[in-house]
């Protein structure tokens, strides 16, 4: 396993006439970015990947959130995807008051994806960034909220029972490019909270992908 601290560039190459259906229709899609919830095994995404990076953020009262990156060769994309191993110890599921949450997170964003080429080869290229930090978490159990700012993220959960919902943002550059908002996936209780997200962003400010996870215990 292996965390890259720092940006790193890649490209692939993508044969496109090796990636036709049976139709004749290519099968590299349209947009070059994706991502997904997984399935893990042994702390690791069930999914194989070109260039790929995997990792992990974990606390042992907790659980394990797994995430990869890397290049999809069949449909041309930089994909993520990040996923909760087994299951976690939160706790008893709290329907009034506050918490905090001591937390860590963890995450790979590729960033400036863009495709190059001719349509018989066509590469795909861009900026890979791993970013980890601690983060407060913030629930209002009676409002059904879990808040929470870091340098590099920001959680805007929803808490519904034990299970925690909503949606995260994140930010790999001071400067805001690659700017990513994603899906968020997880457990939350009186002793513990765990969560997964992944997302991808099209637009004029460039294409990119993310995933990852945080794990936190209650103050």
């Amino acid at each position: 396993m292996k965390s890259l601290a720092a940006a790193t560039s890649f490209a692939c190459f993508v044969a496109l006439s090796a990636c036709s259906s049976g139709g004749g229709g290519s099968l590299v899609a349209s947009s070059p970015v994706a991502s997904s919830f997984g399935t893990v095994v042994g702390n690791q995404l069930a999914t194989t990947l070109s260039n790929e990076n995997n990792g992990t953020v974990s606390n042992a009262a907790v659980g394990t959130v797994a995430y990869i990156s890397g290049l999809n060769q069949t449909t041309g994309q930089a994909v993520t995807a990040a996923g909760i191993a087994g299951t976690p110890t939160v706790g008893p599921a709290r329907t009034t008051g506050t918490a905090t949450y001591a937390a860590r997170y963890e995450y790979d964003t590729i960033i400036n994806v863009e495709r190059n080429g001719t349509v018989s080869t066509r590469t795909i290229g861009g900026n890979r960034i791993n970013r980890s930090g601690a983060i407060t978490l913030n629930a209002d159990f009676d409002q059904g909220t879990l808040r929470g700012d870091a340098l590099f993220l920001n959680v805007n959960g929803t808490i519904s029972g034990s299970e925690l919902g909503g949606s995260v943002r994140t930010t790999p550059n001071i400067v805001s490019t690659g700017r990513t908002t994603g899906e968020l996936q997880g457990q939350i209780g009186a002793t513990g909270v765990i969560g997964a997200f992944h997302g991808t962003e099209t637009s004029f400010l460039g294409n990119s992908t993310v995933a990852g996870g945080f794990v936190g215990v209650a103050n």
